[in-house]
C-alpha cells in the first residue's frame, strides 16, 4: 500500500490539520498525554532546545475518565500559556511557537476518545498527521518519533535515525528505568525490567525474529512502513506490540544500544497493563524476590526447536510423526499449529516461500501463546532465584542486558 493511499483510506481525520500547516521542519516527535501534568513540562524543556523540530503533543482522555480528564484539559490552558500562539489550525488544534529556532509544538486536544481506542488512538492521530507532512515534504526526515511525557530524552536522540537505513521499518531505542526511592517500588521495578530483558534475551537466544521490544516510549517508525501496516491499532494498550508485530511481518526491527531513554519507574493505572500496572501489581506482593515468577527457561528452549523445524516442515508435514516431544507437540496443536503448517503448504511454491509463512504465522503473538501454552500444560514459571540454577544451561539468564 501506497502512503497516498493509506492517507486516503485509513488515516484519521485530523490529517487535514497537515494542509493548514506552512513551515518546513527537519523532525518530528509524536506525545499522546493524559493526566501528565508532572511529567510533561520537564520534556518540553528539553524539546525547546532542538532546531527545527516539530512536536505533536495529543492531550487525550478517555470517555470515561473524570478527574483525570479536568487535569489533562487544565494541563492544555497551561501550555496555551506557556507558548506563543502562531496559528489557529482548527478549534481543538493550536500551532505554537516552541523557540526562536524553528521549533514548533502542535497542541491537539482530544478529550473524548472512546475507552477501548485509548492511547492507540491518540498515538495513531500524531503519527498519521506526521506521515501527512512527510509525504507533503514539510518534514524532512523520514522517520517519526514516539514517545511518552514521562521520558528523558538524550541529547543525540534525534540524530539516531541518520544512521538507519530506509530499509528498517522501525527502530527501538535502548531504555533504562529512572530509580525509585521508595525501596520496595524500587525493587519491583528492577525485577520487572530484569524480566523484560529476559524474556527478549530469550527469544534472540531461540532464534525468534520477534526478538525486540515493544515500548512505545522507544519507537522509531519509517512513515513507509507505518502506512503499509496501516497505522497504529486503536486500542487502549499494546498498541505498540501489535503494530511491530505487522511491521516485523514487512521489514526489519532494529534494536538500538544507543542513545538510551531514560523511562519513568512509577505506578500507574491509566492503562491495563504495561509499566505502570506491573510496578502496582508487584508491589502488592508480600516479597517480590520470592514470589514475582518469569517463564521457565526450558520454554525457550521448546520454542527453539520449533522455529528450527520449519524447514524441515516443507518435506515432511506430518507434525506429529516429526516430532518425538508430547509437551511440544500438545501445545503446538493448541495454538493451531497444524492448520497453519496446512495453510502455508497450500500457498507457498517452495520452501523458502513455506518457511515466511510459517514465520508470518508464528508471529509475537502466537509466540507468546506458545509459551503460554508450555507454562499451563508442565512447565511451572519460577522466581529470580531459581533462575540463576540454569544459567549454566542458558547462557540468555547471565547476560540479561539490564
Amino acid at each position: 500500500m501506497s502512503v497516498e493511499k493509506y492517507l486516503r483510506s485509513y488515516a484519521e481525520d485530523e490529517i487535514e490539520f497537515a494542509e493548514a500547516l506552512t513551515g518546513q521542519w527537519q523532525n518530528v516527535i509524536c506525545i499522546p498525554v493524559f493526566d501528565e501534568a508532572k511529567t510533561l513540562p520537564a520534556l518540553l524543556v528539553r524539546l525547546s532546545t532542538e532546531n527545527d523540530l516539530l512536536v505533536l503533543l495529543i492531550l487525550n482522555s478517555p470517555e470515561s475518565a473524570d478527574l483525570a480528564k479536568v487535569r489533562t484539559q487544565q494541563l492544555g490552558e497551561l501550555i496555551k500559556q506557556q507558548f506563543s500562539l502562531q496559528k489557529t489550525v482548527a478549534e481543538n488544534c493550536l500551532l505554537l511557537q516552541l523557540n526562536n529556532n524553528g521549533s514548533n509544538l502542535l497542541l491537539i486536544e482530544h478529550y473524548s476518545i472512546p475507552d477501548h481506542q485509548g492511547v492507540g488512538l491518540a498515538r495513531k492521530i500524531a503519527c498519521d498527521i506526521a506521515c501527512k507532512l512527510i509525504h507533503q515534504h514539510k518534514l524532512s526526515s523520514h522517520w517519526i518519533h514516539n514517545t511518552d511525557a514521562d521520558v528523558t530524552l538524550p541529547e543525540d536522540y534525534f540524530s539516531a535515525s541518520q544512521k538507519l537505513s530506509n530499509d528498517s521499518a522501525a527502530a527501538l531505542f535502548a531504555f533504562k528505568h529512572r530509580d525509585n526511592p521508595q525501596e520496595k517500588r524500587q525493587r519491583s521495578l528492577q525485577l520487572y525490567e530484569y524480566s523484560l530483558y529476559y524474556y527478549v534475551d530469550a527469544l534472540i537466544w531461540a532464534g525468534s525474529p520477534y526478538a525486540f521490544q515493544t515500548i512505545g516510549s522507544t519507537l522509531l517508525l519509517h512513515h513507509n512502513y507505518y502506512a503499509l501496516a496501516r497505522g497504529f491499532p486503536k486500542r487502549s494498550a499494546g498498541e505498540d506490540f501489535y503494530l511491530l508485530n505487522k511491521l516485523r511481518k514487512i521489514g526489519n526491527i532494529q534494536s538500538l544500544s544507543e542513545p538510551v531513554i531514560s523511562l519513568s519507574g512509577r505506578p500507574s493505572s491509566r492503562v491495563p497493563f504495561g509499566t505502570g500496572p506491573a510496578i502496582n501489581k508487584i508491589s502488592e506482593l508480600n516479597i517480590p524476590e520470592d514470589e514475582y515468577l518469569f517463564y521457565h527457561p526450558y520454554c525457550f528452549q521448546y520454542l527453539k526447536k520449533w522455529l528450527t523445524l520449519f524447514p524441515t516442515l516443507w518435506q515432511s508435514k506430518d507434525l506429529k510423526t516429526l516430532l518425538d516431544d508430547e509437551l511440544l507437540f500438545s501445545s503446538l496443536v493448541e495454538i493451531g499449529a497444524e492448520e497453519a503448517i496446512l495453510h502455508a503448504t497450500n500457498n507457498s511454491k517452495n520452501q523458502a516461500n513455506f518457511v515466511k509463512h510459517m514465520h508470518n504465522w508464528f508471529d509475537a503473538f502466537k509466540t507468546l501463546k506458545f509459551i503460554h501454552s508450555l507454562r499451563e500444560l508442565k512447565l511451572e514459571s519460577i522466581t529470580k532465584a531459581q533462575l540463576q540454577h540454569y544459567k549454566n544451561e542458558f547462557p540468555f539468564i547471565a547476560s540479561v542486558g539490564c
